[in-house]
């Protein structure tokens, strides 16, 4: 079975994905637009790539069409772009 990415084209800044990794109690989230839909995400985890404007995600989705589904991805703070796999 093939993966399923969401392309992320526009999402939050550095500050936002901290304070939802940072704060899961509090119910933090994100929001990342993709082609389709405006999407809620839970961050689990947060790795920097290389220059400080990249991040590998992990979390899960909390809400529209792909609610509860975990993905990992990349993340690009610079451009507020990036690419999210769905976990199966």
């Amino acid at each position: 079975m093939a993966e399923q990415s969401v392309t992320v084209v526009y999402g939050p800044d550095k500050p936002a994905l901290q304070w939802a990794l940072l704060y899961p109690e509090r119910g933090q989230s994100v929001a990342f637009k993709t082609h389709d839909e405006i999407v809620e995400a839970q961050i689990d985890e947060m790795d920097e790539i290389g220059n400080g404007f990249s991040f590998g995600l992990k979390g899960k989705f909390c809400s529209g069409s792909l609610q509860g589904q975990p993905f990992h991805g990349t993340y690009s703070v610079e451009s507020r772009t990036g690419s999210l796999t769905l976990d199966n």
